[in-house]
């Protein structure tokens, strides 16, 4: 009886071990995404949307890593969708060639009561910073670059 006893309370600690680690990088990338403390403004696109930028890291080989928002002044049916009122993004910065290449984009809109939904998340998107998404992707570029901390 004590054998099988210690081998479940093994077994359950193994379980919640390996959730942790699982569950961890997606808990740490959610708060990343939505510190919303540090945002901090760039600047306007030619529509007027606002665009800000957190947590830059510079990574080796003259890339950095950041969050990138847009806040559409007006909601904005994009290609993947919409209207949105705002968009997200992981983005990895090759600051060498221009190449921006984001790792996670969500894209928001809002409920009936004002609040923020998820609308669509893609891990892949080949229209990001360019004019139909709102043209700011040489604003952000500038920025993120010329940061050297």
């Amino acid at each position: 009886m004590l054998h099988s006893r210690s081998g479940s309370l093994a077994l359950k600690k193994t379980l919640l071990i390996l959730a942790a680690v699982v569950l961890a990088p997606v808990l740490v990338a959610s708060l990343a995404v939505f510190a919303a403390g540090d945002w901090r403004t760039i600047g306007y696109t030619e529509a007027g949307d606002k665009v800000s930028v957190s947590s830059v890291r510079v990574l080796r080989g003259n890339q950095r890593l950041a969050l990138v928002r847009v806040e559409y002044k007006e909601p904005a049916a994009l290609p993947q969708g919409g209207p949105f009122v705002e968009m997200r993004a992981r983005v990895r910065f090759n600051c060498t060639t221009g190449v921006a290449t984001p790792s996670t984009v969500w894209f928001y809109s809002r409920d009936r009561s004002g609040r923020f939904v998820v609308s669509k998340k893609a891990t892949r998107d080949d229209q990001f910073g360019k004019k139909p998404e709102g043209g700011f992707l040489e604003l952000v570029s500038k920025s993120v670059c010329g940061q050297t901390k």
